[in-house]
């Protein structure tokens, strides 16, 4: 059961090196960037599917399996959403925001809700009245601090209504999706599978904080092509890999 976790941490590790090493050079690291992208969110929707058959042959609660389905589509959305931001880099080479990949991330968030929302009604009843003080406080604290930086200035800004609109999505969004992994996370985590649990709701949080670090370099203007602010994006995938996984063997 080691093995897996060798591989996340040696993998994670020579992401960064690769990033480190690779801001030397611009064109390197702007092609490697969106290619790794690609490779690394294909790789997590390929392991989500395995699950799927996992789920398929014994189907232990169907709505956990609804669950999962659910997952494996929003997975599937951002991949290819990355897929498209490859090529408006690569290929066309203009920018890609905003552009039809934002529509795939965007479109990602909801099967990712609907996923939180029917585990949550499988073991709701494990969640607390001092798990939803915590959850609340939290909650709200953070999405205070969010909403100060990063949608505030993000309405204020002298972009048109479409962009600035797409641009708020994310921030608003991710406070959205915060609040329903960290309440994953709070009834998982001393149950038996709170293990896997943690890895998948890691890999929400550090796409959450790639978002808004995306979203806070964007409006500060040096934000650019193999940033290493990227490297929670992929560090959230290989989080993702890590905990399905471990899920699958649970089953």
């Amino acid at each position: 059961m080691q093995w897996p976790y060798v591989l996340g941490l040696g993998y994670s590790i020579v992401l960064a090196f690769v990033y480190v090493i690779g801001q030397l050079s611009s064109e390197f690291i702007l092609v490697f960037s969106n290619i790794i992208f690609v490779a690394t969110g294909g790789f997590a929707v390929l392991v989500s599917f395995w699950i799927m058959t996992r789920y398929a042959k014994h189907n232990p609660k169907p709505m956990f399996s609804m669950a999962w389905v659910s997952f494996s589509s929003g997975l599937f959305m951002w991949f290819i959403g990355e897929v498209f931001w490859a090529i408006y880099v690569l290929f066309l080479q203009v920018d890609p925001f905003p552009s039809f990949a934002d529509v795939l991330y965007l479109g990602g968030y909801f099967p990712m809700f609907l996923m939180g929302f029917l585990v949550l009604k499988l073991f709701g009843p494990a969640f607390s009245k001092k798990m939803l003080t915590l959850q609340l406080g939290i909650s709200i604290a953070v999405s205070a601090v969010v909403s100060y930086a990063l949608v505030v200035p993000i309405a204020q800004s002298s972009e048109d209504v479409a962009t600035t609109a797409l641009a708020a999505a994310y921030p608003i969004l991710d406070i959205g999706l915060f609040a329903l992994t960290l309440t994953l996370l709070l009834v998982f985590f001393k149950g038996s599978i709170g293990k896997a649990w943690f890895l998948i709701t890691l890999g929400f949080i550090l796409n959450i904080i790639a978002d808004l670090a995306f979203t806070y370099a964007e409006l500060q203007g040096f934000f650019y092509e193999g940033h290493p602010l990227e490297l929670f994006w992929l560090w959230g995938y290989v989080a993702f890999m890590l905990g399905m996984y471990i899920h699958r063997r649970e089953l």
